[in-house]
């Protein structure tokens, strides 16, 4: 072989390895940014993870859990309403039982029932069945006054038909499945098929039987308080210091006033006898009155 032909090898050789020097950088270059890209994206999951109330073992409806029972665990996908410390748990009883390995969350208690918490102590929720005439026209919202009218057709111990306030001051703590209002904008999508509405009243604990035998034996209706009438009698109780019926079953303290058949119920109390001897109204000309003046004698006389 000749010189020439061995430089010629010897340049080829050369451009080769540099070629493949080049290559190979780049290759390892790559790969270190997918395995740098690969670590990052492992470090972010990592991050990710929420810390969550886990059970350990299967845990049985009604039986408060012990300490030993959950474990606060990283868990990839996120509960929704999670609990994330285990005093939070511990000492409580589910509803319902718990799988082993589930997340144990809020809607497995009872605080997240939202209509027995505004339950005010004392008292009692109470559903009545509804129409829009029963209902204030459909008006009724969640949070409202309402006394409950009773009309009586006649029954056993009633000798004739009558209307009177069956219980006054009660607060509607829920309306057509809502405990509060719907934000604006959303409507029933079904409206016409809503024919048989409920209303859930907070009816003191002695009042549930007195309402549940006066739905049985006489027409309910609700008399809505006014806004106006139940914002002074707040301002009257804050003034005093005390606070109002209305308030207090809005609040749900634990000295919830409960409503009473008082004196005011029963002169509004009606029978249709008393009905019919309700006189016209109609204006009554007022009488002249003449005085007669005799001497010492003084007589007055009223004209017809």
């Amino acid at each position: 072989m000749s010189s020439t032909a061995l430089k010629i090898f010897a340049a080829v050789s050369v451009l080769a390895a540099i070629i493949l020097a080049a290559v190979g950088y780049r290759m390892s270059r790559e790969y270190a940014q997918k395995s740098e890209t690969a670590q990052q994206q492992v470090k972010q999951k990592e991050a990710e993870q929420t810390l969550a109330v886990v059970a350990v073992k299967s845990l049985a409806a009604y039986q408060p859990i012990a300490r030993d029972d959950v474990a606060l665990v990283p868990v990839s996908v996120k509960p929704v309403d999670p609990f994330t410390s285990l005093d939070e748990v511990v000492g409580k009883a589910p509803l319902i039982d718990v799988d082993a390995g589930a997340p144990v969350t809020r809607r497995y208690f009872r605080e997240g029932n939202l209509l027995a918490r505004a339950i005010p102590t004392g008292f009692q929720a109470v559903s009545i069945s509804v129409t829009d005439v029963l209902a204030v026209g459909g008006f009724l919202r969640p949070g409202d006054i309402v006394d409950i009218l009773i009309y009586l057709r006649g029954a056993e111990g009633i000798d004739k038909p009558q209307a009177r306030v069956l219980l006054k001051n009660v607060r509607v703590l829920a309306y057509l499945e809502q405990v509060v209002d719907r934000p604006q904008g959303v409507e029933d999508k079904n409206p016409s098929q809503r024919q048989q509405r409920t209303a859930v009243l907070a009816i003191a604990d002695q009042d549930t039987t007195k309402l549940m035998l006066g739905a049985s034996v006489g027409e309910l209706r609700l008399a809505l308080h006014g806004q106006a009438e139940e914002d002074a009698a707040a301002s009257v109780a804050a003034g005093n210091g005390t606070t109002s019926p209305a308030q207090t079953v809005a609040a749900g303290g634990a000295a919830a006033a409960a409503p009473k058949a008082d004196s005011g119920a029963l002169d509004k109390a009606i029978t249709t006898e008393e009905l019919g001897r309700i006189k016209s109204l109609r204006p009554v000309a007022p009488r002249a009155r003449i005085e007669i003046i005799r001497g010492n004698d003084r007589s007055t006389v009223t004209t017809k």
